[in-house]
């Protein structure tokens, strides 16, 4: 994609953390851009808009972007989850204006620089996060991270340095394009972290999920770097043919910082490990490595007095039972209560046989309604009554939560101090750790 004759850039569906971002990026390249959104845009994504005077529509209309008076040589940014009825996706149609999806758009406006790319199904928020602090410090590098990096407040730098940040997502790229995202970076440095399953509503089975992690590390030159898990089965099958030069990682390296457990050891290992792939020394980083707060709603402490109340994005089995074992190990004496609200009907059917198992470490668990995301309810859906029936038979204190209120209702007549409280949503329930802290007085 050529953008040599491109002024403004348009973005339907701007209030996309994703989206926001990268409008964030264009307009520090200096393209005029402006975009809309279906409904009110919050927090991180108002911030970063905000943040760069980008203007934005509440509402598809097709005024919205006729207004904006775009020519055949500009360009026409397209949400994943925007409907081929749109008005406004019409428009640019009809108008034969130009149009690409976010990933395409960022791997073209960050092409003069050395693309270290994160994938993996667990922990990619915090590795490419810590990198990209890491990065941001020592040499003013820029990243594109899938959360807001709690020490800088923000989940996008442009940069001045040679080096930019990207977190791969292996999720279809648009409504009509099957392609992961991460397929569009063209990676200098790939970091493979872990690989399970997931996203059952696109890929069929394990083999179908890694087949576009084969096909990237395929796409990789002889003067490219892949650093990798090596204590991961999966991920050893998929960099095994690779003519890029090959670094490894192991647990048996690891040396754990401040977050606990097992899975966060391996994305500091995982972040130590690319740096000194880049040319680093541990020196020269490991205080930025001891200053790092993590991503928002990753492991993210938000209120700590006579109650601890952490806010977490876990919503795979895996992650779940991970994040509940290290909140066990970090608070050994401590009553663990977990707030769960289940991630799209697809993978909740696909992956119950596990995460009726991953709460074994909590002593008390809530579980709201499944949240649908991108997926329709139907008469066969898997629902939140179904999760807390499964998870039931391992252990007694499990109860169904309808909505916030009420979990906070329930909540109130079973906390104790000294409780800590951690919440793993996506959807709905993801401020029920503020409604928490506000419950106690903060």
């Amino acid at each position: 994609m050529n953008l040599e004759k491109v002024k403004k850039i348009y973005f339907i569906g701007i209030g996309g953390i994703g989206m926001s971002a990268l409008a964030g990026i264009a307009k520090a390249k200096g393209f005029l851009v402006s975009g809309s959104d279906s409904s009110d845009v919050y927090d991180p994504s108002k911030a970063v808009l905000d943040k760069y005077g980008i203007s934005y529509h509440i509402g598809f209309e097709l005024k919205n972007i006729a207004d904006f008076n775009l020519s055949p040589d500009d360009l026409v940014v397209v949400g994943a989850a925007i409907d081929l009825e749109n008005p406004e996706l019409k428009y640019a149609k009809e108008n034969n204006l130009r149009m690409t999806g976010y990933p395409e758009l960022l791997e073209v406006l960050v092409s003069d620089k050395r693309r270290i790319v994160v994938v993996g199904t667990h922990g990619k928020g915090t590795t490419s996060g810590l990198i990209a602090f890491v990065l941001k410090e020592l040499e003013d590098s820029g990243f594109f991270v899938g959360a807001v990096l709690t020490d800088l407040q923000t989940n996008f730098h442009y940069g001045s340095g040679p080096n930019f940040v990207i977190e791969g997502d292996e999720y279809r790229s648009g409504i009509d394009d099957p392609k992961p995202k991460f397929a569009y970076y063209k990676p200098d440095l790939l970091l493979v972290n872990n690989i399970e399953f997931d996203h059952p509503d696109i890929y069929k089975d394990l083999e179908a999920f890694k087949a576009p992690f084969k096909s990237l590390v395929s796409e990789m030159k002889e003067d490219s770097i892949i650093v990798y898990n090596a204590d991961d089965i999966n991920v050893l099958d998929v960099v095994s043919k690779s003519v890029a030069k090959k670094i490894p990682f192991s647990l048996s390296e690891q040396k754990n910082y401040k977050l606990p457990g097992k899975a966060y050891a391996y994305d500091y290992l995982a972040a130590k490990t690319t740096l000194e792939a880049l040319g680093f020394d541990f020196k020269q980083f490991e205080k930025y490595f001891l200053e790092y707060t993590g991503v928002k709603r990753r492991y993210e402490l938000i209120y700590e007095n006579s109650i601890t109340v952490i806010d977490d994005y876990a919503h795979h089995p895996t992650a779940v039972r991970e994040t509940l074992e290290a909140t066990k190990q970090k608070y050994p004496q401590k009553r663990i209560v977990c707030f769960f609200e289940p991630h799209t009907y697809s993978r909740t059917k696909e992956t119950l046989a596990d995460l009726e198992k991953a709460f074994n470490s909590a002593d008390l668990v809530y579980i709201a309604e499944v949240y649908p995301a991108r997926e329709q309810k139907l008469p066969s859906s898997i629902s939140g009554q179904d999760v807390v029936r499964a998870v039931s038979r391992h252990q007694q204190n499990v109860f169904y939560v309808s909505d916030k209120r009420d979990a906070l209702d329930k909540y109130r007549k079973e906390k104790k101090d000294g409780d800590v409280v951690i919440v793993m949503a996506v959807g709905s329930f993801n401020t029920l750790v503020y409604d928490l802290k506000k419950e106690l007085g903060a």
